[in-house]
């Protein structure tokens, strides 16, 4: 499953190079660096996120579309 640990340092990560590209001046090849770093923070969480996508669909196919319904219709019949 995702780890939302990781999310989390990326987003930290994420923020301490947004903070430094605001304060470099009118370095163009340090700037540049900073968002190729952005760039890969953000390219790791949608990496993560597509796993975690795959992992519950993969549940959800374990799990069948029979099931579901039977599931939701004994929790319709309690209520």
């Amino acid at each position: 499953m995702v780890e939302l640990k990781s999310f989390f340092q990326s987003l930290k990560r994420i923020e301490k190079q947004m903070k430094a590209y605001e304060l470099m001046d009118d370095d163009p090849e340090m700037k540049m660096k900073a968002l190729e770093n952005i760039i890969k923070e953000l390219d790791l969480i949608g990496d993560a996120a597509l796993e975690g996508i795959k992992d519950a669909t993969d549940l959800l196919k374990k799990i069948g579309s029979e099931d579901v319904g039977k599931r939701i219709e004994k929790l319709t019949e309690i209520n």
